[in-house]
């Protein structure tokens, strides 16, 4: 395996974009969460380089990309990631999202179709994760919905706030599990505060109010659906996806598997192998 080569480009808004790159063969196109960086998959490009062409873009202001004032919308990430593939003139691509990076891949969707695209992978994202307080309890079952109204708000006010490092570190501590080793964690928390907390708490603002309910069901291309039995991310949401997606494969690791918000981290074997297999489906 090859160490993935970072390189960059410039978007249409004048924004320098950085990415990972390693490997030939099958395109794969991973995109992180929120707050989330390329350097993140780098199990991925360990396991997963040596049969696929890998890469991985950081969104801006995260990772090593640029951190204008602007832009930081679903729509905008999602325009992105189309020049990014015009750039590097990319084509049956593998697209996976893992937590927010699946709802830009919804984005990229809804404005680009399935444009270049062979499939999907969707990794723990609900398809919505703010609702209104008149829809019933089933609905939010089914959507996932992580932040209620008022934990949006405060969510968002406590990423600037005076302590926004600690509020972050308690973020980032549900989403794992002690599997992971302390430094392991920490250098989560690491690649997390390159992202500006106004910017992040901007971002998430934006995400948290999409509602993918609708244009989930129209995707046409074979698409996994990855989550887990102890994630932050509550299992039933991909469930329903799985329900109103024809054809779509759904796979929970379970706890003692790395079965958490990361479980390409958590266990990055089983999930190299996961979407290694789906790859290479005919």
């Amino acid at each position: 395996m090859n160490q993935p080569v970072r390189n960059s480009f410039r978007t249409s808004d004048d924004v320098e974009l950085s990415w990972l790159e390693s490997g030939e063969g099958p395109t794969l196109l991973m995109l992180p969460g929120w707050s989330q960086s390329a350097a993140m998959f780098k199990e991925q490009f360990a396991g997963l380089s040596g049969r696929f062409h890998c890469l991985a873009l950081d969104h801006r202001g995260h990772g090593e990309s640029g951190r204008p004032a602007w832009g930081y919308r679903i729509s905008r990430l999602a325009q992105d990631v189309r020049e990014f593939i015009q750039h590097r003139k990319l084509d049956e691509i593998t697209l996976l999202g893992h937590s927010m990076g699946a709802s830009v891949m919804w984005g990229y969707w809804d404005l680009f179709g399935g444009d270049r695209l062979v499939r999907m992978v969707i990794d723990d994202e609900p398809s919505v994760l703010t609702l209104k307080d008149t829809e019933s309890a089933d609905s939010a079952e089914d959507a996932g919905e992580i932040f209620p109204w008022p934990a949006l708000v405060e969510t968002c006010d406590s990423l600037v706030s005076p302590d926004p490092i600690g509020f972050t570190r308690t973020m980032i501590e549900n989403m794992l599990s002690d599997q992971l080793k302390p430094l392991v964690h920490e250098w989560i928390l690491e690649e997390n505060l390159k992202f500006p907390r106004i910017h992040a708490a901007t971002l998430l603002f934006n995400h948290s109010l999409q509602d993918w309910r609708d244009l989930i069901p129209r995707i046409d291309l074979p698409t996994l659906i990855i989550t887990g039995r102890k994630s932050v991310v509550p299992w039933r949401s991909q469930a329903w996806i799985h329900s109103v997606l024809p054809g779509s494969r759904l796979e929970i690791f379970e706890e003692k598997r790395g079965g958490h918000h990361f479980a390409f981290l958590e266990n990055p074997t089983g999930f190299n192998d996961l979407v290694s297999g789906f790859m290479l489906e005919s």
